[in-house]
């Protein structure tokens, strides 16, 4: 179901216009197109650290400004680049001006209970991509509950501001295992410092955490994290990869020649970056995500040429690799 193609990213600057809507007087609709991937982050250090480096595409987002409403479209290169099922999206205001955080506060979100019915959405069930992406129409809606208001003064903000300093991050079930400096697996202790988020600070909720212990072959979602129980026990189509695109797994599960020359096992627990929402940045190692962009304003062009060409490909043996390779023979 979810495919693991990646696509070089189109590079597009990010559009801003302005519009009457008919019939409705003054109403200004304000529409911005911006690429969107899972690239680091230098704006923010930390910021969208661990995001799934395959995810490249653009995102359309489009504004009421009266009504305080908004909508949003994928394009189908991000959809297709899309591994896991997006089950989580925010605005976050970077400038500090909402915070609750150092990081800025996830003022606007929407998620995975946007479905059809009583709330006002149009997607299934258990359609996640659609519901965190291609189903918010004319969001919040009526049905949606008492934080209606709240929320749509924030999108007035939003429309006010220009969308400066505004950026978009995406959560997806899944994620990747951590990598070091010389793309080894980092084996996870449950020491305070691994679960801590990308500051130290260390508000640990164990059973919630962005950053977990996993085997290699353990493909559960839910893993973990008891705060998306609607994943536990749902298992991904295919092994997670690390940090820089490699399995370390065959297709049976199986350890690869090359993870087996590097020491590792199906026993031991790697550290794990998960890509879904589990908290804000001072709690729980969050907040990890899948990937992201800024709405305007990117002067870095973060998503230019990505992913990187390296991704995918194993790690050039060094010494130490080499010395393991021959304790194996």
């Amino acid at each position: 179901m979810f495919t693991k193609h990646r696509h070089a990213l189109v590079a597009v600057a990010a559009l801003f216009t302005a519009c009457a809507a008919p019939g409705s007087g003054h109403s200004e609709i304000l529409t911005y197109t911006f690429p969107v991937c899972g690239a680091p982050n230098s704006y923010e250090p930390g910021w969208v650290p661990h995001g799934d480096p395959g995810v490249n595409g653009e995102m359309t987002l489009t504004i009421d400004a009266d009504r305080g409403l908004l909508s949003l479209e994928p394009s189908q290169e991000l959809l297709d680049s899309i591994r896991y099922p997006a089950i989580h999206a925010h605005l976050y205001d970077l400038q500090h001006r909402y915070s609750n955080t150092d990081l800025g506060q996830s003022t606007i979100c929407w998620a995975y209970y946007n479905t059809e019915g009583t709330r006002g959405g149009t997607c299934a069930r258990d359609d996640y991509d659609c519901q965190a992406l291609t189903g918010v129409t004319d969001w919040p809606w009526e049905a949606y509950g008492y934080y209606v208001e709240w929320y749509r003064d924030y999108i007035r903000t939003v429309a006010a501001e220009n969308a400066d300093g505004w950026w978009l991050m995406l959560h997806f079930a899944g994620g990747h295992f951590a990598t070091d400096e010389n793309g080894r697996l980092i084996e996870w202790d449950g020491s305070p410092f691994m679960e801590s988020s990308f500051y130290g600070l260390n508000q640990i909720r164990t059973d919630c955490n962005a950053r977990i212990g996993r085997t290699l072959a353990n493909r559960d979602f839910g893993h973990g994290d008891r705060c998306n129980k609607m994943l536990e026990g749902v298992m991904a189509d295919d092994y997670f990869l690390d940090a820089n695109g490699i399995s370390w797994v065959d297709e049976d599960g199986a350890l690869t020649e090359e993870a087996i020359a590097m020491g590792y096992d199906l026993e031991t627990e790697y550290l794990f970056y998960n890509y879904r929402d589990n908290g804000q940045s001072d709690r729980w190692g969050g907040p990890d995500g899948g990937a992201g962009g800024f709405l305007t304003g990117d002067d870095e062009g973060r998503c230019l040429n990505w992913p990187v060409d390296s991704y995918g490909r194993m790690p050039e043996p060094d010494d130490d690799l080499e010395s393991a390779q021959l304790t194996v023979q």
